[in-house]
């Protein structure tokens, strides 16, 4: 009985598996940098819009100009350690503003095999405070 080559298949099996393995690490790798860098971009956007206060009487609690957070947070949170297709929106109260921030994923290794593209949006949130 000849033996020779049998194991040429499980070793074949065994270098795809592992492939995958290591593109799967490194896919949700990048994932999680993805994620930090666009909840980033969200905190600086909702802290510089909490930082945009309305001129208002001595003695009283800081209050927002809406309009003025919003366009600040939203061009600060773009500014952030820019990327391509990054998007970015902001609502804001006279007490809070909120800030979410979108961006696109493509994975790199598992792509190959049919993973696609992905978003990962994170929604920050500050309000403005005296210190």
């Amino acid at each position: 009985m000849n033996e020779q080559g049998s194991m040429l298949p499980f070793m074949a099996a065994l270098i795809f598996v592992g492939l995958v393995v290591t593109g799967l690490a490194l896919d949700v790798a990048l994932l999680a940098a993805t994620y930090r860098e666009t909840a980033y971009a969200a905190d600086v956007g909702a802290e510089a819009g909490a930082a945009v206060v309305a001129v208002g009487q001595p003695g009283e609690d800081p209050s927002l100009d809406v309009a003025a957070a919003e366009a600040t947070g939203v061009a600060a949170a773009l500014a952030a350690r820019p990327r391509v297709g990054r998007t970015a929106t902001a609502a804001a109260a006279t007490d809070e503003v909120c800030v979410t921030v979108t961006n696109h994923y493509q994975p790199r290794i598992l792509g190959g095999i049919g993973i696609g593209p992905s978003e990962v949006t994170v929604d920050a949130c500050a309000q403005p405070r005296r210190g």
